[in-house]
């Protein structure tokens, strides 16, 4: 993609020239090459899945701490094991989502749905206001978003317990 001056918008990162370290606080950095053959070191850094639903080992964009777009990782496979696991760490905790493994209750009050549910953080119970807050996904999974703003992933419901199974068909 071009802007109109025949710029690209994708800066694509060389997985081979770009170096992804933590801090001794914890925080990314990143290292590449700069435009004129220098370095550019980036320090504070956030990552973000462009395609977080349907992609999201695909397309993996950097942001400095002002929130100035650094670049984008195409795909992690281009990277090294060690890279990867560092930046699906990262990509962990800015994209906390508990995977749903049971679905011990759901009960339906005044067009709120309560669910309590066994997921693989533990014991969760909370409320879905709206039918659009389940969003069934290719082939079968499932993401559910609480009245918080807080995410669950069901990576296939019919893999669920058979009971868990009935309240997922009630509701879709």
């Amino acid at each position: 993609m071009e802007t109109p001056g025949g710029r690209s918008i994708l800066k694509e990162l060389d997985p081979e020239k770009t170096r992804f370290q933590l801090d001794e606080f914890g925080d990314l950095q990143v290292e590449m090459p700069g435009e004129e053959g220098e370095t550019e070191q980036h320090a504070r850094v956030r990552t973000t899945r462009t395609f977080p639903l349907t992609s999201p080992e695909e397309f993996i964009s950097f942001f400095d701490e002002e929130d100035n777009y650094i670049g984008t990782l195409r795909h992690f496979r281009l990277v090294d094991p060690a890279t990867r696991a560092l930046l699906l760490g990262e990509l962990d905790r800015r994209y906390f989502m508990p995977r749903i493994r049971q679905i011990r209750n759901i009960r339906i009050s005044a067009g709120i749905t309560s669910w309590e549910v066994e997921t693989d953080r533990g014991l969760r119970r909370f409320d879905v206001r709206d039918r659009e807050d389940l969003r069934p996904l290719p082939p079968n999974r499932i993401l559910v978003k609480d009245a918080d703003g807080n995410r669950y992933e069901i990576p296939d419901w019919t893999q669920l317990d058979q009971r868990s199974r009935d309240f997922m068909v009630q509701l879709l």
